[in-house]
């Protein structure tokens, strides 16, 4: 919904109104004030199991049951792709050089890279010799843009290229907008169609079809956001929209062939628009295509922007209702095959109230938080959720970078694409009635590795409530023998995360929002943040204690599976996350005694 340039007056308000009403409420994160590492937790062995019947688990505590007999479709990776702001940040010069497996070794999970504003908009990014000179609208230089994606396809990703702001001697009278690009529609729509099919043509010819094919494109930003794309009045800049669209598709078309491209439109959705954004997808399902007179337009997937207005404030509407609100519409249309995805969200502003940077926090809250995503995009077929950056130094973090706990939980879970769901059931009661211990689970038959996600989450940043859990790998027997291989990963306050010893020194120096520039001082970004010289300084002194602080690396031990069951009972600290891999088994021909229905 919102870039790195501002919120908007109208969200700004809200939050200055919630602001007031609980001032008293701190959300930013605790921690130890010590940088030494901390203690590893290791597996716990499981229970004996011995008997005859497998004990039920006490009703006193949270138990979490994943049952390997019942297994259906299979688990994908919901945090693929990567969004960035303008390509030159860090896909231009500072891309070159790279290791090519930089990306594949450090965050595998990502297989995407969107190009916000790729093809126009400002005189920096319009792709032309001289976008200034308005005598001249053929003077295309397409190079900024295919050498950062040449850069993209270097690392072995695909790009996603955004098109739709347009350059701004193709707009009769261009206004810049608060996101700092032109929100005008063409003056000239075949000089825009031209411009576009050059574009594709010269891709093409670089990259290869077979190569292109693969990509994804996208007209424009939050279509019904006016602060993106505003013709001066709610109808008329629909009505450039439908037009943009339906001229962008034909010129793409034309150049990679209908069959080769895949195309969709992103709107906001989750705040108040210009114009209906249903009013899109009746368009190209049934309306007449600008440009070729005839009905509807080639549209593969659907996507909006998703963000809860600071930790512990949620959005008005769900992420479900969100998506409903296209999927209903599309669907009335005849549009039942649609891809759907958030192209960009999470958190706004920090505890601060200033917007964060990027919009996540590196506090415990953010990885279970994500898991608990992880668990609800499965549960309402929900296909991708962007991310803006990966390490402290936004991507390239090899020597400087330190992971957050978002991206610990993105790499934990893309381990489990492929395997097989499996039905969980949560009974019992938390300690905190306000905690929420839940998870999901899965079996990969090609390697017999049973895995499963355990998480503690609480709406509140700042809950301090651990929670005794009972997890109980159910109808499972050994391949072989009967040991088992079990490596446990855990991201909480002591594992995995920077976050607490950085907050801990910012505390002992009595750090102020104002020390962070136009950022809330919950931003992680360190070297794009950070304003304060000596902060700064200090930050690259110790970079190396953060890096290991950072590290996430699993424990690993041996089980013995009794009656068909393994059972563990690890307490789950404020916030955190626990992963499990069980190798060398597989579902068990006989079932134990003690069965479970599919959970609701």
């Amino acid at each position: 919904m919102w870039g790195f340039k501002q919120i908007s007056l109208g969200i700004a308000a809200v939050i200055i109104i919630i602001s007031t009403v609980v001032a008293a409420i701190n959300f930013r994160a605790g921690g130890d004030k010590s940088m030494e590492a901390p203690k590893k937790a290791p597996v716990q062995a499981p229970e004996d199991a011995s008997g005859t019947k497998p004990a039920d688990p006490p009703q006193d505590k949270a138990a979490v049951r994943i049952d390997l007999s019942k297994l259906g479709d299979p688990l994908e990776n919901k945090f693929t792709d990567l969004n960035q702001w303008d390509l030159q940040m860090d896909w231009a010069d500072s891309a070159k050089g790279r290791p090519s497996d930089y990306i594949r070794t450090h965050y595998p999970f990502v297989k995407r890279v969107q190009f916000m504003t790729a093809t126009g908009g400002t005189d920096n990014i319009d792709l032309f010799e001289d976008p200034a000179d308005r005598e001249n609208l053929t003077d295309y230089n397409f190079s900024r843009l295919t050498d950062a994606l040449q850069h993209v396809i270097d690392q072995g990703l695909k790009p996603y290229i955004v098109t739709g702001n347009v350059p701004l001697k193709y707009s009769s009278v261009p206004h810049i907008g608060s996101f700092g690009v032109n929100v005008r529609p063409p003056q000239d729509y075949d000089v825009y169609y031209r411009y576009m099919k050059a574009m594709a043509d010269e891709i093409v010819s670089r990259f290869g079809l077979n190569e292109v094919r693969t990509w994804t494109w996208r007209v424009l930003t939050e279509y019904e956001n006016g602060d993106w794309f505003n013709n001066l009045s709610p109808e008329s800049s629909m009505e450039a929209y439908f037009k943009l669209y339906d001229y962008t598709v034909a010129a793409l078309e034309a150049s990679i062939g209908a069959e080769n491209l895949y195309i969709g439109a992103h709107s906001m959705t989750n705040g108040e628009g210009l114009w209906d954004e249903r009013s899109f997808i009746d368009h190209v399902a049934s309306g007449t295509n600008y440009y070729t007179g005839k009905k509807g337009t080639q549209l593969d997937f659907l996507s909006f922007s998703y963000y809860d207005n600071f930790p512990g404030m949620l959005s008005g509407n769900s992420l479900e209702q969100n998506m409903r609100l296209l999927r209903d519409r599309a669907e009335a249309n005849g549009l039942s095959d649609l891809k759907y995805g958030v192209e960009e969200g999470r958190i706004l502003a920090g505890s601060d109230r200033k917007e964060l940077f990027p919009r996540t926090v590196a506090s415990s809250f953010q990885s279970s938080s994500d898991a608990k995503l992880f668990k609800h995009m499965h549960d309402i077929d929900l296909d991708y959720f962007s991310t803006w950056y990966l390490n402290t130094e936004r991507i390239w973090g090899e020597s400087a970078g330190v992971d957050p706990v978002g991206t610990h939980l993105a790499n934990l879970v893309y381990r489990m694409e492929g395997a097989s769901r499996a039905a969980v059931q949560v009974s019992g009661s938390t300690v905190n009635t306000s905690n929420e211990v839940d998870g999901i689970g899965g079996y990969q038959a090609s390697s017999n590795t049973a895995q499963f996600l355990i998480y503690n989450y609480n709406l509140d940043q700042k809950a301090d409530v651990s929670e005794p859990v009972t997890i109980i790998l159910d109808n499972v027997e050994a391949v072989s023998g009967d040991k088992v291989a079990v490596k446990q990963w855990i991201i909480d306050d002591e594992h995995g995360n920077f976050w607490p010893a950085w907050q801990a020194y910012l505390e002992e120096q009595g750090a102020t929002s104002n020390q962070f520039g136009n950022w809330s001082v919950d931003s992680w970004t360190a070297g794009s943040n950070l304003t304060d010289e000596k902060l700064r300084q200090y930050w690259y002194d110790h970079v190396k204690e953060y890096q290991g602080l950072a590290k996430l690396e699993p424990d690993e031990t041996t089980a013995v599976i009794k009656d068909n069951q393994l059972r563990f009972t690890p307490t789950l600290a404020p916030h955190a996350v626990m992963y499990y891999e069980i190798t060398g088994v597989r579902p068990s021909a006989k079932q134990s005694i003690s069965e479970v229905s599919d959970r609701p």
